[in-house]
């Protein structure tokens, strides 16, 4: 196999993963028509790899496909990232996508390690503040109160997240207590939900002024996707757990997507303390299965563009291919990829 590029001779780079095509970090496969491609990552052209191994490489391909649970599919089209960033575009009927509860049980865990740590640490030292400063003026509750109020001036004024709408423009910044006054809302047409977040906008650095904005947004569509991305981690909290994550897992199968997950749970909280939906009064599971439905439609999103550009190419590609293809493929051979035709 030729190890650059047959049109912008640029190197094709190299894997460890697959024994019998060493060559390129990204790799097209079609099961029923017996071909395969090294694309090219500097021209994103399809290089046609020789006949030579290029069953036994399809079969390798088409394992590590099925074997991995990050891909994503069209009708016509898939895309799965294996081990040491390799890419595999699989051509043809797109198999049901699968969602892994070890794709996000890790990073849920380093999460709530690391907000426990935190935590642990805030409570010590002002346990350890809390007792030196009633031996010297005799009044806890006093303290206490104290620290209540530098707790919540802080939560007013500093800056959890912000984040920018499809539409661009200002970016909307998001206290603390602003991510715990946002809620899911149902829209006011009855078709779907959306998510209502205090209307903050043109904050620069770390901190606000901490007064509560007196209007509200409601986004819809992709803005609300991005926004549950960048509110949901925030109000994480210590959840994350193993038992957390599963029970998250089996609410995100139940479910046919975000919209359904944001029905269920708008209607769960509606009238609660007379704030429908509110994110940070969410169960655990709950809160963790949003996350995973608002990352998995964002990065939906981001590969429907990716995807619909593959299958041009691969089209343009498949009839080089198949012209190639009968100029040197032998008639036996012909008859085999008839037989895995039929197979499929």
């Amino acid at each position: 196999m030729y190890s650059t590029c047959l049109f912008c001779t640029n190197s094709l780079g190299t894997n460890d993963v697959i024994e019998t095509l060493p060559i390129g970090r990204r790799l097209a496969f079609d099961p029923s028509q017996g071909r395969l491609w090294v694309i090219c990552r500097s021209c994103a052209r399809w290089n046609l790899v020789p006949f030579d191994t290029r069953l036994e490489t399809i079969d390798t391909c088409e394992q590590l496909f099925r074997d991995t649970r990050t891909r994503y599919s069209t009708d016509h089209i898939g895309l799965a990232r294996v081990r040491e960033g390799l890419e595999l575009v699989r051509i043809g009927p797109a198999l049901r996508p699968e969602f892994a509860a070890w794709r996000y049980g890790d990073r849920f865990a380093s999460r709530r390690r690391r907000n426990i740590l935190i935590g642990g640490t805030v409570g010590v030292a002002t346990l350890g503040a809390m007792i030196g400063l009633n031996a010297l003026v005799g009044s806890t509750v006093m303290y206490f109160w104290g620290i209540q109020g530098v707790t919540k001036a802080w939560k007013r004024r500093r800056i959890a997240t912000r984040f920018i709408l499809e539409d661009g423009g200002e970016p909307l910044t998001l206290s603390h207590e602003d991510v715990n006054q946002s809620s899911i809302r149902r829209l006011d047409t009855g078709a779907g939900f959306g998510v209502s977040i205090p209307a903050r906008l043109g904050v620069a650095g770390r901190f606000c002024n901490g007064e509560r904005p007196k209007e509200r947004v409601i986004l819809t569509g992709r803005d609300a996707v991005t926004a549950l991305g960048h509110l949901l981690p925030v109000v994480a909290g210590t959840a994350g757990s193993r038992k957390q994550v599963e029970l998250a897992v089996v609410m995100v199968e139940q479910a046919r997507g975000l919209e359904e997950m944001l029905a269920s749970q708008g209607t769960v909280l509606t009238d609660y303390r007379f704030m429908p939906g509110k994110i940070a009064k969410l169960g655990a599971p709950s809160r963790l299965a949003l996350e995973m439905l608002a990352n998995e439609e964002s990065e939906r999103t981001w590969l429907e563009g990716e995807l619909k550009l593959l299958e041009r190419q691969w089209r343009d590609a498949e009839r080089l291919a198949a012209i190639a293809d009968k100029l040197a493929i032998p008639e036996e051979v012909d008859q085999q990829l008839e037989s895995r035709k039929g197979a499929e």
